[in-house]
């Protein structure tokens, strides 16, 4: 049986204003090592204490249990302030590796970016709350660069996205990673902040990352990883980003290269690994129209335990965390049992003659005892049922993706819709999909609007060949269609014949 919520509420959606293993060959096996950095102690931004902590615990724990074996997990918390002293322990972590080695850096930390400025000044903090520097996108990409090898590098931190150029309101002036053998994933686009969650006051409930928390259940406590979308027992790098965009709401993951088959975890081999204690959350829709909001969902609890709803709107381009209500399933100190549970939460904004639209986003959390953690961050969207799309697309004029770099694709639209973007040859043919039919998503960006990256690949995954092309954007609002296209764009080559040029920085 399905429980039921219901709230009346005042307009809080903003009405629109319209204007492996081993090797298969026989070749050597890899050996894998990870650092973690998080700081919670600053001097210039507020303590996160205990978030960033957490988050290094439920890293090493996911990388525990991947069937490959980490040789190294070095964790360092509150202890490096310096890019001196960072640098130290990423040659102390990874002095050994080899061509075949794969080496993990995850850091969690107050992000830096101002808008406005180039990309390349986004830093992120170093801090032991006594000392502090700013580790910039280049000093990261110079030290990290001399590893041999694979290097995946995770950034849980705001305005992470800047560091490798996506997620900004303004083109970026370059991309430090965009060389072989580097994988990144971001919590943030370079506009947006990346949260967390921490207990106030003397509560004992410990929060952390909202990012990692998510990136967690897509891997899942035991080894059972729900973002292995093809069940091959491997997590690449683009299905663990897909996983976070389905299910992370709170900012908008970023990825580079943005279709990599690196693989980020692989599944016990043993048949050893555990459900997560809260899976197969599913729901009846995401996109809503009208005034009343019927938002009917379901999950299954592999063991007894107390589930929290919250419920944060966009306001002003900004989540409104301040006045979220949160709100527990079965009322005040009650468990769940195990089981298959169902349940509908129902919102009325506003009278029935106001068009509204907008954002919100529903976030799970699951106590144990004095634990609590975020499981799930579903994004919600209210499509208008008219209004003036102001759409637009623009891109760059020319861009190299035999050098690794992508074309950045930047559609305006003043509110939430579906959009199809396609890659269209001089020919007018459809050479590549970018979306189809996406839902948009908050993304701070100054005008409104979604950024989407291009490779240069075809749809089968070869690469396109040289010359002029352009993007196509198609979305709608109520019965109206909207069609728009970008500037013609070159597709070039090297300049040089020969082994990809790189930039040390």
């Amino acid at each position: 049986m399905r429980r039921t919520i219901s709230f009346l509420m005042a307009v809080i959606l903003a009405c629109a204003a319209w204007p492996a293993l081993g090797t298969e060959d026989g070749g050597a096996r890899p050996v894998l090592r990870a650092l973690l950095v998080t700081c919670d102690r600053f001097v210039s931004r507020p303590e996160t204490t205990p978030a960033a902590q957490q988050n290094a615990l439920m890293v090493k724990g996911l990388l525990e249990a991947d069937a490959r074996g980490f040789s190294v997990i070095r964790t360092e918390c509150d202890t490096l302030s310096s890019v001196e002293a960072f640098s130290q322990a990423v040659t102390e972590t990874f002095s050994e590796a080899a061509e075949q080695d794969i080496s993990l850096i995850y850091i969690s930390t107050h992000g830096l970016y101002s808008a406005n400025r180039s990309n390349l000044s986004a830093s992120l903090l170093l801090s032991d709350g006594t000392r502090e520097e700013r580790l910039t996108a280049q000093a990261l990409a110079g030290i990290l660069y001399d590893i041999p090898g694979t290097k995946l590098l995770v950034l849980d931190a705001c305005h992470s996205g800047a560091f490798i150029g996506k997620g900004l309101s303004d083109f970026a002036q370059a991309n430090p990673f965009a060389t072989e053998g580097f994988h990144v994933l971001c919590s943030a686009g370079g506009s947006e902040e990346s949260w967390y969650w921490r207990a106030d006051g003397g509560d004992a409930l410990h929060g952390a990352g909202y990012f990692t928390s998510v990136l967690s259940s897509a891997l899942g406590s035991g080894g059972s990883a729900p973002a292995d979308r093809d069940l091959d027992g491997r997590v690449t790098m683009t299905e663990l980003r897909q996983f976070l965009l389905d299910h992370y709401a709170a900012s908008t993951p970023q990825i580079y290269p943005e279709n990599s088959d690196c693989v980020f975890f692989e599944t016990p081999k043993n048949g050893e690994a555990e459900p997560d204690i809260l899976t197969d959350i599913r729901f009846d829709q995401t996109v809503f129209s009208g005034n009343v909001m019927e938002i009917g969902f379901s999950f299954r609890l592999n063991r007894p335990a107390a589930v929290d709803y919250q419920l944060v709107y966009d306001q002003r381009n900004a989540w409104d965390f301040a006045d979220a209500p949160m709100m527990t399933d079965g009322g005040d100190g009650a468990v769940l049992p195990e089981g298959v549970h169902e349940m509908e939460i129902t919102l009325t904004l506003g009278d029935e003659e106001q068009d509204v639209s907008g954002y919100l986003m529903l976030q799970i959390y699951v106590r144990e005892g004095d634990r609590m953690f975020l499981h799930e961050s579903r994004l919600l969207r209210v499509f208008p049922s008219q209004g003036d799309m102001a759409l637009d697309v623009r891109t760059a004029s020319a861009f190299f993706p035999a050098q690794g770099e992508e074309l950045e694709v930047r559609v305006y639209h003043d509110i939430p819709c579906a959009l199809t973007v396609s890659v269209q040859n001089a020919q007018g043919k459809t050479i590549r999909y970018l979306a189809i039919e996406q839902a948009t998503r908050p993304q701070r960006l100054v005008p409104e609007g979604t950024t989407l990256y291009w490779d240069g690949k075809l749809q089968d995954g070869s690469a396109a060949p040289k010359g002029k092309y352009l993007i196509c954007v198609r979305t709608g609002v109520g019965r109206r269609t909207y069609t728009v296209y970008s500037e013609y764009f070159n597709l070039e080559e090297p300049q040089v014949s020969g082994s990809v040029p790189v930039v040390k920085y």
